[in-house]
């Protein structure tokens, strides 16, 4: 809400300040009505317009009595740059930091510009320093002609008379109190809207903060549902460890089965070896029991001379025979404890094949799970990203919500503000009205 100026009946704001003919406050005009004009600035093409018409009839506040100065917020160089290049006659006064401005309430501090600038005003104050007449411009262009405030100060009769009458000064307070509450009416329209605004955005915050109650307990009860999946996965991956613990042991039983195995293997190249040897003495006999036999037919067919010699031939060929058989029972011997030999090499295989099949099937089972537990790894990342941007959508919220809280606040801030104006306006009047009330007693 852009600033209307000081209510009339108020005290004129105090100031002091440099111009272009030395330094000036309020204090030097009491005793004598004063008229402030509050410019732009020099550069103003409208300010440009409205000076060298407030020059043009400078005499005639003069002669009424009334001094005349204008403030400027600019720097005291630049306005004596004017000055001096157009003749004004008038003081205008230098508010360079714009605090003479800011305390007669002429601007808009919601604009860009905030402060830089005064609003095109026009005070009329009394010898007592009271504000009795304010005209604060709609725009740039918007401000009294000269001739216009000269007629002004005619109708006010602001040079006061002691001996005046109440009837002279019950016009002005009735004046004054239409100001007032005409002020209050702006002021009541303001405070209304304000209030409805201020209803439409706690409305507003009822709802986020219901969206976000929703948003918020959807997402413990999405969040307690990934616990309790963590928690199964957390389970599974316990049982695929006791399972490898299981699969390791395995490993070290299949290792202990090869290790059986290859003693086994290597006793049965030791048989073989002597198996080997055995056949060698067998080879070895029967050459000679073929000699021995040739021999003997040779003996024998010499039948009686030599009859000794036959039976020396058919003796060594019995020993022969008897090694032979003797030689055939350990061939034998060694051939069944190379075929049990056998039969538990087979055995211990066939073992070692169940127990590669227990460990691929259990490698298979545990495999499976494992890609199980990653597809439900993906899927809790998934949703955990889709969580923390529903998280951010809820911050993003409060965050309009402390926005709008804090436009609350400023807008409750405003309207203490004009109901402290108000009142301090109204008390003002109400001791107006009780001292015009005592002097009407007493003239009865």
């Amino acid at each position: 809400m852009a600033k209307k100026g000081l209510s009339i009946g108020k005290k004129a704001a105090p100031f002091r300040l440099d111009s272009t003919q030395g330094i000036k406050g309020l204090e030097d005009f009491k005793g004598k009505p004063l008229v402030i004009i509050f410019l732009r600035g020099t550069w103003c093409h409208n300010c440009q317009k409205q000076m060298p018409e407030l020059n043009e009839h400078y005499e005639r506040f003069l002669e009424k009595g009334v001094n005349l100065i204008a403030i400027a917020g600019q720097k005291l160089a630049n306005i004596k740059d004017y000055v001096n290049a157009n003749g004004i006659k008038f003081p205008i006064l230098s508010d360079e930091t714009r605090d003479v401005i800011k305390s007669y309430e002429v601007f808009t501090p919601i604009k860009w510009d905030s402060f830089r600038i005064a609003i095109p005003s026009t005070y009329i104050i009394d010898e007592h320093q009271t504000i009795r007449y304010s005209y604060i411009g709609e725009n740039q262009a918007d401000r009294p002609s000269a001739k216009e405030i000269l007629e002004v100060i005619d109708t006010l009769s602001i040079v006061s008379d002691q001996d005046s009458s109440i009837q002279e000064e019950l016009p002005v307070f009735l004046a004054n109190m239409k100001s007032t509450l005409q002020h209050v009416n702006t002021s009541a329209a303001y405070v209304t809207k304000s209030i409805e605004n201020n209803l439409h955005n706690i409305e507003g915050l009822k709802k986020a903060s219901l969206g976000n109650y929703e948003q918020l307990e959807e997402f413990v009860s999405v969040y307690e549902k990934k616990s309790e999946e963590l928690n199964q996965y957390s389970h599974q991956l316990n049982t695929t460890s006791d399972e490898f613990t299981d699969i390791q042991q395995l490993n070290q039983q299949l290792s202990h089965n090869i290790q059986t195995t290859r003693g086994l293997m290597d006793e049965l190249i030791s048989m073989t070896l002597v198996v080997n040897e055995m056949s060698e003495v067998i080879s070895k006999i029967s050459r000679q029991t073929k000699i021995l036999a040739l021999n003997a037919s040779i003996e024998a067919a010499r039948a009686g001379e030599h009859g000794k010699g036959f039976a020396v031939v058919a003796q060594e060929v019995s020993k022969l025979a008897h090694g032979t058989e003797e030689s055939a029972g350990n061939i034998t011997a060694q051939l069944q404890a190379i075929d049990e030999k056998i039969n538990e090499s087979f055995s211990s295989f066939s073992t070692f094949e169940d127990t590669m099949n227990t460990v691929r099937e259990r490698i298979s089972v545990n495999t499976t799970q494992i890609l199980t537990i990653s597809d439900g790894v993906k899927v809790i990342a998934n949703d955990t990203l889709q969580l923390g941007a529903e998280l951010n959508h809820i911050k993003d919220s409060q965050h309009q919500a402390q926005i709008d809280l804090s436009k609350i606040g400023e807008v409750e801030t405003t309207i203490n503000n004009e109901v402290s104006e108000i009142l301090q306006d109204m008390h003002y009047h109400v001791e107006q009205l009780n001292a015009l009330d005592e002097r009407t007693k007493k003239t009865k």
